[in-house]
């Protein structure tokens, strides 16, 4: 499956069909999340999809059957989902809640009408035709159809197509090991640097304007509401340069090397330093390394994820130990008299540590089946793959 996404220009009329549509289904979703939370704690009994899909016909006049449908499969999946966290004992279980005005922003039609216009014209039943501009063709079978509104106010559609025939990138020779910082957001072993724009920090005065101008607002009103989009503009902008960078950056890498070594960083335990929080949520460790790793794989290429203990302190000439805090920029080795950039050093020990982890394929924990500590050969990550979080030393 691959997906499809696309900017929609609707009519006023059409736009209005849309939001409409959308409110519906929101109340409907919580219509039938409530059904199934009585039917438990009543009766026991929990409602199948097939259930609450009878309990849709006759509501939502507005919206087209199967729109109303999709409704229930959404909550199935939201129960679906909730158990196989509560199985793999996560922290968070995320049990599925009443929808707020404003965060149900989507309608799906699970069987697009008519599929061979699909690229060159957009229907969406009781919606009409939709003015839509299609970038990129489409490949494969397209299956669904979603309306997405943003918070911007734009709309969209993705298509979901099976079985897509799409030409394969072609990646390059060699190894390297990179490393990722805030300093220099991406460092490579052959001593090239790479900085990250750093959208969110150009931005910092703007939407902090904007979200004071928010806050004053009266809660329902027009004025709010604008505001809220001229904030939401913002937020849109600054994600789309990260998306723009991150994936340039990517193929850049791709295009280059075949294997790619890299810090598995456990992101979510550093943002918890209140004075580093803002600036590694700016550059995204986490978005950039799944787009590469998303990348690789589509193009036959690996990404390996290495264990970062001592990467930074470790002498990549001799192997001694060299203590030095985040203020000195520069590894001065006592031992070798190796004098080089602290990230280059580190990416250096990121390519040792990769490789010898491939050679040595037996080293591997037996906790970890599909390690990404740079000793087992099983670190080619997907887009639907978390790597396991290792604590940064």
């Amino acid at each position: 499956m691959k997906t499809y996404k696309y900017r929609i220009y609707p009519a006023k009329s059409q736009a209005i069909a849309i939001d409409e549509n959308i409110e519906q289904s929101r109340q409907l979703y919580n219509e039938l999340l409530s059904l199934k939370k009585d039917a438990y704690k009543k009766d026991k009994t929990s409602l199948t999809r097939f259930d609450l899909i009878k309990k849709t016909k006759g509501k939502n006049k507005e919206a087209y059957s199967q729109v109303s449908q999709n409704v229930a499969d959404r909550i199935n999946k939201a129960y679906r989902n909730f158990f196989a966290r509560v199985k793999r004992g996560e922290g968070k279980k995320g049990f599925p809640r009443f929808k707020k005005y404003g965060k149900y922003a989507s309608i799906t039609l699970p069987q697009i009408v008519n599929p061979e216009k699909i690229g060159k014209k957009t229907y969406f039943p009781k919606i009409g035709w939709l003015n839509t501009k299609y970038h990129r063709p489409i490949t494969g079978t397209p299956k669904t159809l979603t309306i997405k509104k943003a918070k911007s106010g734009k709309y969209f559609i993705t298509i979901s197509c099976a079985n897509p025939t799409t030409e394969r990138l072609k990646h390059g020779k060699g190894e390297i090991g990179i490393d990722l910082g805030l300093n220099h957001f991406v460092t490579t072993s052959n001593g090239e640097f790479f900085d990250h724009p750093k959208p969110m920090k150009g931005m910092a005065k703007k939407r902090k304007t904007l979200a004071r101008e928010f806050s004053k607002t009266t809660k329902r009103s027009n004025n709010r509401n604008k505001a809220r989009i001229r904030l939401a503009i913002v937020d849109e902008k600054v994600a789309n340069v990260r998306n723009d960078f991150g994936w340039k950056l990517c193929r850049k890498f791709i295009e280059k090397y075949e294997t790619i070594y890299l810090e598995n960083l456990n992101v979510r335990g550093m943002v918890k330093n209140h004075c580093l929080a803002g600036a590694i949520t700016d550059v995204s460790w986490s978005d950039f390394t799944n787009k590469l790793s998303f990348k690789a794989e589509s193009a036959g290429g690996k990404v390996v994820k290495v264990n970062p203990k001592n990467t930074s302190q470790k002498c990549s000439g001799c192997g001694d130990i060299v203590k030095k805090t985040l203020a000195i920029r520069t590894h001065n080795c006592l031992n070798c008299g190796l004098k080089i950039d602290r990230d280059i050093n580190a990416s250096i020990n990121i390519l040792t540590i990769g490789k010898i982890g491939l050679e040595q394929p037996k080293l591997t924990p037996e906790r970890d089946e599909a390690s990404t500590d740079g000793i087992s050969p099983k670190q080619v990550l997907s887009m639907k793959q978390e790597a396991t979080q290792l604590v940064r030393w």
